[in-house]
């Protein structure tokens, strides 16, 4: 099979020989002289990886027996998982000694989708503080 692309459009072309004259189409309209869009850029995301990993606002909330993940935030390079909650990292912007990142969520209870901004500052490799929106600090520890 052979794809080629022609004004934006991507056609199949089976490797076959080719049908009889009577059983073509009419010819195609020439294409457009007219550029194709340039394709969009995917967002820049950048996380200190100093803040990669996961973190709980006490021990506790890090052991096994906490199936609810109450008080855990995981990190990765593209997504924060918070408590039952999943997002994917939709952008993210340098803040003073942390960073500044939006999401977007789906809650793990009802599956409600929302989007949620908040920033986070890794004080020492084994705590970080989340820097909830209207400025609230709350400390982290790295679990273990």
């Amino acid at each position: 099979m052979k794809i080629v692309l022609a004004s934006g459009v991507i056609l199949l072309a089976a490797a076959c020989s080719p049908a009889p004259a009577s059983e073509t189409a009419a010819p195609a309209a020439a294409p457009s002289m007219e550029p194709a869009p340039a394709p969009m850029a995917p967002p820049e995301i950048a996380i200190q990886t100093n803040l990669i990993g996961r973190w709980g606002v006490t021990m506790d909330a890090c052991a096994p027996a906490n199936a609810s993940k109450d008080g855990v935030i995981e990190i990765t390079l593209s997504t924060v998982a918070m408590g039952l909650d999943a997002c994917t990292i939709s952008s993210t912007t340098p803040e003073g000694a942390g960073t500044m990142m939006v999401l977007q969520c789906k809650s793990g209870e009802g599956g409600e989708d929302y989007e949620r901004n908040f920033s986070v500052v890794s004080s020492t490799p084994e705590t970080m503080t989340w820097v909830k929106e209207g400025g609230e600090g709350e400390p982290y520890v790295r679990c273990p």
